[in-house]
């Protein structure tokens, strides 16, 4: 008696349901959709997108207007059809179907058209790779509707179609550093944001106010950040081949600059592509700052807009003319207005490079600590600390021992720096070797009561506790 009862109930809800005719023109349509949708939308929630696609099909071509998640789902139930269909036939209908999809949903449900575009010419270079152009469109047209709503992964496949139509001299290499520039700027869009909202939750964190909602909040952005920062490496591997500065010289020259002298984003991209770091034939790092065009648009930039970038070239102009409490200023104003913490490590080096020409060793000992906690996979700010140190030696102490136990401070900062980065190894093993000659001998250390495996606190401002060792 209760089933029967229950199933009146569904019947009559159902029939009501239907009646409003929201899901089909007749009530028996209304019923149909209604019912496949929740069939498929259980399998879906369970994983069982191959149980799914034929209620989702249904649905999708009799009622597609009557749910969003009929194409937010749909991609991920096609796709798993597509892997298990052997039939070529089929599978090309199926291809078709899923490229279909992202259309069907933009005409329903716009308002996402830059991401869903994204997401077709993302998911058409996987099954057409013998036709990189276009996906290279589409991601172009995804790219002119919304660049910043483009994910990580759609933004790599565009730079890599990109790469496939210069190897193929479908584009040439002005089009490649085009394309560059709108990926690269979109990644440092998201990672300046990222890196603000990082910082922020993470002061909270550390005071202990931040709740759980900004616990996950904090956890979700530093997973991005992860994924914005591999994709910005894999564009620097992929480009760095054609990324030479005679290269740029045929984009970024002064015609160029002369036509472009009022253009901020001609500029912007000019500064930082001439600026960016690359390996040259002997693996030596370089960069293309000699270009006259680098300093002119650094000169426009900062009149313009004085944001960091534009501070940093302008204190590299002034490094270049040796003028350094300029270069000293421009740098502290980048410090201060720049969001990414990798960037913000980098000044604070180039900072404690002028300070330590100028003299000013414990400042520039506290830059590079600074720096060192910005980016904890650089070894180079422990380069400077032990570079820093041996340069004092001699004036920390009172006698001869006292003196020279810097250098042993000074060995343990090479140390550190090539356990934080192989990259260096060769670097701080030199330095080291050079540092062990000027440690005090045995008898020296014997005089004043110090004996292998003593602590000892060096004062002034090195203010350092070592170990005495002899080797």
């Amino acid at each position: 008696m209760k089933r029967l009862v229950l199933l009146l109930a569904l019947l009559s809800s159902t029939a009501v349901f239907a009646q409003k005719g929201l899901w089909g023109a007749t009530e028996v349509d209304s019923v149909n959709c209604w019912q496949n949708y929740n069939i498929f939308g259980s399998n879906y929630n369970s994983k069982s997108y191959l149980e799914a696609y034929d209620a989702w099909s249904y649905v999708y071509k009799n009622c597609p207007q009557v749910k969003e998640n009929i194409f937010i789902f749909g991609p991920t139930i096609v796709r798993e059809k597509i892997k298990v269909t052997t039939d070529e036939n089929q599978k090309k209908a199926l291809i078709n179907q899923l490229m279909e999809v992202y259309d069907l949903r933009n005409k329903y449900f716009p308002g996402k058209e830059a991401f869903v575009l994204g997401s077709k010419a993302y998911d058409y270079i996987q099954f057409f790779p013998e036709d990189p152009k276009t996906a290279y469109d589409l991601f172009r047209q995804a790219m002119e509707k919304g660049a910043t709503d483009l994910t990580p992964q759609q933004l790599n496949g565009y730079f890599l179609a990109s790469i496939r139509l210069v190897k193929d001299k479908t584009i040439d290499v002005t089009q490649l550093f085009e394309v560059y520039n709108q990926v690269n700027e979109t990644l440092e869009f998201h990672t300046d944001r990222l890196n603000k909202s990082v910082t922020d939750l993470s002061v909270a964190r550390d005071s202990g106010t931040l709740d759980v909602k900004g616990e996950k909040e904090l956890a979700r952005n530093e997973k991005l950040l992860e994924g914005y920062d591999k994709v910005a490496g894999n564009i620097e591997k992929s480009i760095a081949p054609v990324l030479s500065c005679d290269r740029l010289k045929v984009i970024y020259n002064m015609e160029a600059f002369e036509a472009n002298k009022t253009n901020e984003v001609w500029l912007k991209r000019a500064s930082k592509m001439l600026a960016k770091e690359r390996l040259d034939d002997a693996g030596n790092t370089v960069d293309c700052t000699d270009n006259p065009v680098y300093f002119k648009s650094a000169e426009a930039l900062y009149a313009m807009d004085p944001d960091a970038q534009a501070a940093r070239s302008m204190g590299r102009l002034a490094v270049v003319n040796e003028k350094w409490p300029e270069a000293t200023k421009f740098f502290t104003d980048a410090i201060a207005l720049e969001v990414d913490p990798r960037k913000k490590s980098a000044d604070y080096l180039r900072l404690a490079s002028i300070q330590q020409k100028l003299g000013q060793l414990a400042s520039a000992k506290q830059s590079a600590l600074k720096a060192a906690n910005l980016n904890k996979e650089d070894g180079r700010p422990y380069l400077i600390i032990a570079s820093l140190y041996a340069t004092a030696a001699g004036t920390c102490g009172e006698n001869v021992f006292e003196k020279n136990a810097v250098y042993w401070a000074a060995i343990d900062y090479a140390s550190k720096a090539k356990s934080v980065d192989a990259g260096l190894t060769k670097q701080a093993d030199a330095l080291i070797s050079n540092f062990k000659k000027g440690i005090p001998d045995k008898s020296i250390a014997f005089q004043f009561s110090k004996k292998d495996g003593d602590r000892y606190t060096i004062g002034c401002w090195i203010n350092e506790t070592i170990t005495v060792r002899f080797y």
